[in-house]
């Protein structure tokens, strides 16, 4: 069972239903009650999502959505909570910022927490974790440079994308294929995927800027992408080399961030008045 013992908080779940024409498919609101934004960020096999919402304090908080009912958790003392990755296993990972406001990556296994950190590392976010245990993210190095990495049984291995300077592991499959983003020395971001070794790029036709954010393990990528690093961006789901857009409708602002293994996706979406919802839906 997953369970948050730090902190919990459970609520009813409330969402708005808006349909989406492209695929003829329906993506759902999600809104922690009382939120000033709420992001969705990974979803597993059960339907458990994860994520963060921030409150009318401006403060950060973790929150799973079970059974359409929120809890709400902080990593005991620390300033500010994100939920990024959960696998099939219900072990969740994310970051967070502690009272000295340096970033940490953490693991979350059945109310305990424990903190990631690469050696070197002066601050550390952890975005997914597969259902061998295996943790992905990316690190910034004393000299200010951004690696990604992968965690498993201890050990950190360090990962830099060809000719980049900022590198982004954030997703990985049952079968050890990642994904992530790096940004070239012209300062534009480009998705990729690792598998068997080998390094494949992945960039949106036409888009300026791509960002890959998962892989399930039917080898479906989902991300984002836009015209500047600014954005606005477009969610798309990518199979096969085929992308195909996902808009929430009148948003100005679609970002998809997470799939399970039977295709439903999570993200986030910023409506015309600025604020941010978070969504999930069935393609």
């Amino acid at each position: 069972m997953f369970r948050f013992i730090p902190r919990l908080v459970a609520f009813l779940l409330v969402c708005g239903i808006a349909p989406y024409s492209q695929a003829q498919n329906m993506l759902v609101t999600v809104d922690v009650p009382g939120a000033t934004e709420t992001d969705c960020n990974a979803i597993n096999k059960g339907g458990i999502v994860v994520g963060y919402y921030v409150d009318s304090g401006a403060v950060n908080h973790g929150f799973a959505l079970i059974k359409k009912s929120f809890q709400s958790f902080d990593v005991p003392g620390a300033q500010a909570t994100f939920f990024y990755g959960i696998n099939d296993l219900n072990q969740a990972v994310g970051w967070y910022t502690d009272s000295g406001f340096i970033t940490h990556g953490f693991l979350y296994i059945a109310g305990k927490v424990t903190t990631l950190d690469p050696p070197g590392a002066t601050s550390t976010n952890a975005w997914s974790i597969n259902n061998s245990g295996t943790i992905v993210g990316t690190f910034i190095d004393s000299g200010g440079l951004h690696h990604g990495f992968t965690y498993s049984r201890g050990t950190y291995t360090t990962y830099n994308a060809p000719n980049a300077i900022l590198t982004a592991i954030t997703g990985i499959n049952s079968a050890g294929q990642t994904v992530g983003f790096y940004d070239d020395s012209s300062g534009t971001l480009h998705g990729f995927a690792l598998a068997s070794g080998k390094f494949f790029s992945l960039d949106y036709p036409g888009a300026a800027d791509t960002v890959a954010t998962r892989i399930n393990d039917s080898g479906k990528i989902v991300g984002y992408d836009g015209l500047s690093g600014l954005g606005p961006f477009s969610g798309y789901i990518e199979s096969g080399g085929v992308f195909n857009t996902v808009n929430f409708t009148d948003a100005s602002d679609t970002r998809v961030r997470g799939i399970n293994k039977g295709g439903i996706v999570v993200g986030r979406y910023t409506d015309f008045s600025g604020v941010v919802h978070g969504f999930m839906g069935t393609p």
